[in-house]
């Protein structure tokens, strides 16, 4: 069956909706290109002419932007069920923040579960920056350890969706002060996104972020981690340092401070780096290196290369070189060229005996960024039923904890308010039996005055330097200096 092409008329044009429609429904994945082409047919029969010079089904595929995940992984329907529940969509933040501000200030007191509903009560992008605010003074406090999994992942949904993505990164890499983590399927989501839009820097930052967490349970986010990184380290420039005005050198008053130590530098090669280039070298590295197959190794071969650890590199390059199926990549070996022309003399011996090993390799006929995506499809096709279960599942397992924990919240409110009321009550009838009874028991409330001022004049005073004084000391005569 051969497909006919289509084309615009010269008069007429579509509108804002008609447009969407159309981007939304080529969009879809599961959409094949038949189908997306009936689609634009039944939707524009009466405006569109057949014309085989002037438009094909190419130019339609060209609108897609690629996206690995569906919108079922995404769960949205099930998420605004979270979110418009009745015990959140009846929260006025305005109001809620500023009773949550009050009550801080005035007491210290934060709670983690009037946190994650002013989270999940979210709706325009002018509360972020209150959610982050409530988020820093929950680190702060001693409530911070009781922070509940769904207050993670519904400010990540909130950013993604209202907010800034930069500003959510940096949210992310800042735990000391936010306490902010990804877990699997909001990385997941974040990581699709962004490199949806060829934000690869970005994805990069999220990648990293996922190996410095060691979480490598879910194959969809490895695999989108292997891919942004990958694409980072393609498309990776060294940035040009600006041109230094050189000046005369002017001496300048030294200001020496004495100190109690001195702190010997310390670096733990780990959260320590703060290079994006080095950290997608690790993350290509340590995620590759969970994971078997000849993919998987000429990953990690460009992250042991880019993390510039060469002796791992130079092992790996050994161990894969003596397999008798095994395939390089050109990639690999045009990013080996490339580090080798801007490392010292020291560390040209070491890349240049690697080279030597992997070059009577076979190359690989397909290019890298084909093979990732088909590991990145297959992933999908794997786990992704069992990641929307997981999902429905969690949702509804938040929404059981939120109305558990704010009941617990509300009963110990309640019994703190009781017990202060029955203090209050206590106090009055004791006063009110003092005035009823106080001359049957005036010899009794003569001698607990008495007792009171007894206890005041043995309480000890501040004790004050008195000098001695000696009455036959003879102050010294002063003479004049002698000339």
């Amino acid at each position: 069956m051969g497909i006919v092409p289509l084309a615009f008329p010269e008069k007429g044009e579509f509108n804002k909706k008609e447009l969407s429609v159309l981007k939304t429904a080529i969009c879809l994945r599961q959409c094949s290109a038949v189908v997306a082409k009936l689609i634009f047919i039944k939707m524009f029969r009466n405006r569109c002419i057949f014309n085989s010079k002037r438009f094909s089904l190419r130019s339609v595929n060209s609108i897609r932007k690629q996206s690995f995940l569906t919108n079922d992984y995404k769960c949205h329907e099930a998420w605004k069920e979270q979110t418009f529940s009745p015990l959140v969509d009846k929260i006025n933040l305005n109001d809620f923040y500023n009773k949550i501000d009050t009550n801080h200030s005035s007491k210290g007191v934060i709670s983690a579960i009037d946190v994650d509903i002013f989270a999940h009560a979210v709706r325009e992008s002018v509360h972020l920056d209150e959610l982050r605010d409530l988020l820093h003074r929950l680190r702060l406090s001693a409530e911070t350890g009781n922070m509940l999994e769904s207050t993670h992942h519904a400010t990540v949904r909130n950013f993604m969706e209202y907010g800034n993505i930069q500003e959510l990164i940096h949210i992310l890499k800042d735990p000391l002060n936010f306490g902010l983590f990804l877990d699997e399927f909001s990385a997941n989501i974040m990581l699709n996104k962004l490199i949806t839009t060829s934000e690869y820097e970005q994805a990069a930052n999220v990648a990293a972020l996922i190996m410095l967490q060691e979480d490598y349970n879910n194959d969809i986010t490895c695999s989108l981690c292997l891919y942004a990184c990958f694409k980072f380290i393609i498309g990776y420039t060294k940035p040009v340092d600006s041109e230094i005005k050189i000046e005369k050198k002017q001496k300048v008053e030294e200001i020496k401070i004495r100190v109690k130590f001195l702190r010997n530098p310390y670096f733990d090669d780990h959260f320590d780096i703060d290079d994006i280039y080095l950290l997608s070298g690790k993350s290509l590295a340590w995620l590759s290196e969970k994971k078997s197959g000849n993919l998987n190794i000429n990953l990690q071969i460009i992250g042991w290369l880019c993390y510039k650890k060469y002796d791992k590199l130079l092992r790996v390059c050994e161990s894969f070189s003596k397999e008798q199926s095994a395939m390089i990549y050109t990639e690999v070996i045009n990013l080996m060229n490339k580090e080798i022309n801007n490392v010292n003399e020291d560390l040209k011996t070491t890349l240049k005996k690697s080279l030597s090993l992997l070059s009577p390799m076979n190359l690989a006929k397909e290019p890298m960024e084909e093979a990732i995506k088909i590991m990145i499809e297959n992933s999908i096709n794997r786990v992704q039923k069992k990641d929307i279960k997981k999902q429905l599942e969690l949702f509804q397992f938040w929404t059981d904890i939120r109305k558990q924990k704010l009941a617990e919240q509300t009963n110990r409110l309640d019994r703190a308010k009781r017990i202060e009321l029955i203090d209050q009550k206590q106090r009055s009838l004791k006063d009110e039996e003092q005035k009823l009874w106080f001359f049957d028991n005036e010899d009794s409330i003569d001698l607990e005055i008495e007792e009171k001022d007894k206890t005041a004049e043995i309480i000890p005073t501040k004790k004050t330097n008195s000098k001695i004084v000696d009455e036959d000391y003879i102050p010294p005569e002063i003479l004049p200096n002698r000339r």
